[in-house]
This record gives structure tokens, C-alpha cells and sequence, in this order.
């Protein structure tokens, strides 16, 4: 016997912080985000502890640090992070970049659906470091590397380009 199809309405998407699949709808086997980011902006360096982040570029210029490695990346690349691994991106395209992320397995749906709320909302960084450790991502601090490279264009010449 198969299992019955999920389809999330793009409003449902939408009104969920644009989190189309949370785990307990797929048995825990994913979670499934797309992010619209803005130029200059993406989240701090993070690491999941207990789930794998893989992404794909849908529009837009992003560079990433995935644990000592930065790379920029565009349009058709795929990015897998293995749990356990610093990572964090920053859009760099003129014009908001997309792409969506899919975390395995499909824990922690509290991570996705409070966390980015909870920043918006300007609740402390610490209330938000705690809220993120409660499920399963422990928030490191800004991308140091990322932050480096993206802040003095003339180092830029050193990323590894996908």
C-alpha cells in the first residue's frame, strides 16, 4: 500500500512563513522551505545538531559558508550541508535572491515555524539563541567568514565559484 500525496496550497505556504511541508505532515522524513532573501541579508551561522539543510538556488547570486569552505553560488546549484556543520549565506545579487531548503529529517518544525518569527518580532538574540537549542540548532553568532569576504570585495576574488 502507498502512502496519500501532500499538497500544501500556496497560500497555506505563504501564511506558514513560506514553510510548504513541516515533518509531521511528511512522518518526519523532511521539512520544506523556500525563502525569498533580500540583498545583503540571510541568517546568522547556525548549525543544525540533529538534521542535514540541503538547498537549491532558484534566482539570484548567494554566497555561502558551509564549515571552513565559502563558495558563491546561482540559478540551478544545489548545496548540501551535513548535520553537524556551521553554515549561514547572504544573498548578493542586486534583487532579492530565492531558494528553498529542504531539512532532514523532518524534526524540529518548531525551529522553522517560531524561530524566524521571533526574530522579526525583535526578541532578544538570546531569547532567540535559547528558543533555536531548544529545537535542535544552536545559533553561533555572525558568519565570520562570510562576513569578511562579503564586507571587502577585493577578497572575493579567493571564493571558489559554483
Amino acid at each position: 500500500m502507498t502512502g496519500k500525496a501532500i499538497i500544501t496550497p500556496p497560500e497555506k505556504t505563504e501564511a506558514r512563513n513560506y514553510v510548504a511541508l513541516l515533518g509531521e505532515e511528511t512522518n518526519g522524513q523532511l521539512s520544506y522551505r523556500f525563502h525569498a532573501v533580500q540583498p545583503g541579508e540571510g541568517p546568522p551561522l547556525h548549525m543544525h545538531l540533529e538534521q542535514a539543510e540541503t538547498f537549491f538556488i532558484v534566482s539570484g547570486s548567494f554566497i555561502f559558508q558551509a564549515g571552513d569552505d565559502v563558495v558563491e553560488v546561482g540559478p540551478g546549484t544545489t548545496l548540501h550541508v551535513p548535520k553537524q556543520t556551521p553554515h549561514s549565506f547572504r544573498c548578493i545579487s542586486d534583487e532579492a535572491g530565492k531558494l528553498t531548503s529542504v531539512l532532514t529529517p523532518g524534526i524540529h518544525d518548531g525551529f522553522i515555524m517560531n524561530v524566524p518569527k521571533a526574530q522579526a518580532s525583535g526578541r532578544s538574540k538570546e531569547e532567540v539563541r535559547a528558543m533555536a537549542l531548544e529545537f535542535g540548532t544552536e545559533i553561533l553568532g555572525p558568519p565570520t567568514l562570510l562576513e569578511e569576504r562579503f564586507s571587502n570585495p577585493s577578497k572575493s576574488r579567493g571564493l571558489n565559484s559554483i
